[in-house]
């Protein structure tokens, strides 16, 4: 029995149920959009190497998940790539608690 489409479809909801956590953190003021997306961009990264192993353990290779990661953190912040690169260029990046 290949448990693989099963494991992809799980993974998927529990990256939408986090993503969703964050777009309501950004919604209700707890969380800017940036840090929210950074967050789901993380979990995501985890969940996506996750994956990736199980697919190399079960000699298969048939996820979609990467591209759920992507639209999801556009979704929460459509200026992502940009605050990605913002991050990248100020080594080291850092977390700043307090108002934007």
């Amino acid at each position: 029995m290949n448990v693989l489409p099963a494991l992809q479809e799980r993974v998927v909801d529990e990256l939408r149920d986090y993503a969703a956590k964050r777009k309501n953190d950004v919604r209700r003021g707890a969380e800017t959009p940036e840090l929210a997306a950074l967050l789901v961009e993380k979990y995501g990264e985890g969940l996506v190497k996750a994956l990736h192993i199980a697919e190399d353990l079960l000699d298969v290779s048939a996820s979609r998940l990467r591209a759920e990661v992507d639209r999801l953190v556009l979704e929460i912040d459509p200026d992502a790539e940009e605050n990605r690169k913002r991050r990248w260029a100020s080594r080291p990046a850092g977390v700043s608690i307090g108002r934007p």
